[in-house]
């Protein structure tokens, strides 16, 4: 495709937090910071088909799509899975009267009685009068866009965060706080999503698809040999749960079991190294043969002993290159204090045009 790959390299940023942009729309953890997502696809041509093959809340995907690209992301988690479909959602309908619309049916359905309890799981976190209003616009969430179905599970963290007196952060849940707050729920619906509404994108520039799928199976569902790039920053390798904090509670007010979805993620800690074996197996098959392909990975403390990311990937599959960065300014920099810790970053790069089609160890 290209006569040249770019050097890739990893932009030093001041801080990587970026929350007056669609990726503010819902409170996922772990993500990529989208500062550093934009930076490296401003490096990459604007023509091919980039793949994200763990896009979590499709920050890459968003990125790619405003840069040009023909974005497909994958992942197994159904909250992440909704949340990237929100933010790359460019549908032309008018979607502060369609949240207008959808709050006065659901007013009218809390005037009358016309809502289900929330699961007693899910209620500790809330007032009860906000509790009742997210249960009324739940029964119209069939009605809603794909934007604005992330903009409601949005409105839930922020809701949860709200009923505790803001003593949560913006990314984990604390100990519950008493007494509760009462939310406007209705408010924050309309609110955020009048907020995000201005950085979507336009039906001329949608150009990219989310896969809910299992990346060890890529080849299954994306054809051999038709991915230019691959750009994705893996689930952690120390077995974080992709469905607690603010997730636990969407999943419970829906009802849906945790467990189940859990066990098909990649995200447990003995068999970790061998699912990413094979993540890099399937993407060998489905790139072309000038592809590039770039993790963003970190270091990580398990059990007293820091795990250098970068070394990690490089001994499943060694890499062309890889480059380390130590940042600051995110909101995980207090436990790096607690644990005596620097928070690095690595970009590991396998680069096929150069002829460097790599070997499994």
């Amino acid at each position: 495709m290209q006569s040249k790959n770019p050097k890739i390299r990893l932009k030093i940023l001041k801080s990587v937090s970026n929350p007056s942009s669609m990726h503010g729309i819902y409170p996922y953890r772990g993500k990529i910071s989208a500062l550093d997502a934009a930076d490296i696809i401003s490096q990459l041509p604007q023509k091919g088909v980039l793949l994200d093959p763990f896009c979590g809340s499709g920050t890459i995907v968003y990125e790619a799509q405003k840069h040009g690209l023909d974005a497909i992301g994958v992942d197994n988690n159904p909250l992440a899975i909704q949340i990237a479909k929100a933010k790359i959602d460019s549908s032309s309908d008018d979607v502060l009267s369609k949240s207008m619309e959808i709050i006065n049916k659901a007013k009218l359905d809390f005037d009358n009685g016309n809502y289900l309890q929330m699961p007693e799981s899910a209620i500790k976190s809330f007032h009860s009068k906000t509790a009742a209003e997210i249960m009324c616009v739940k029964n119209h969430f069939d009605e809603m866009s794909e934007y604005l179905k992330g903009i409601f599970f949005g409105s839930i963290a922020l809701a949860a965060r709200g009923c505790n007196g803001y003593m949560w952060t913006s990314s984990t849940v604390g100990k519950n706080i008493e007494p509760k707050t009462y939310i406007d729920f209705f408010d924050k619906f309309i609110s955020k999503a009048k907020k995000h509404s201005k950085y979507m994108l336009t039906p001329k520039d949608n150009k990219s698809k989310i896969i809910s799928g299992d990346s060890r199976h890529l080849s299954d569902f994306i054809e051999e040999k038709s991915v230019n790039f691959v750009f994705t920053s893996p689930p952690y390798f120390d077995g974080l749960d992709y469905t607690a904090y603010y997730g636990k509670l969407i999943y419970d007010i829906f009802e849906k079991n945790r467990t189940e979805i859990k066990q098909q993620l990649i995200q447990h800690a003995d068999s970790y190294q061998e699912d990413m074996r094979l993540v890099l197996e399937e993407l060998d098959k489905i790139t072309t043969d000038d592809a590039l392909i770039i993790f963003v990975v970190g270091d990580k403390k398990v059990k007293n002993k820091v795990i250098n990311g970068g070394e990690f990937f490089n001994n499943i599959k060694k890499a062309s290159y890889i480059s380390e960065r130590t940042y600051s300014g995110t909101s995980s920099q207090v436990f790096d204090v607690l644990n005596k810790t620097e928070r690095k970053e690595q970009i590991v790069v396998w680069d096929k045009l150069n002829g460097e089609v790599l070997s499994y160890e």
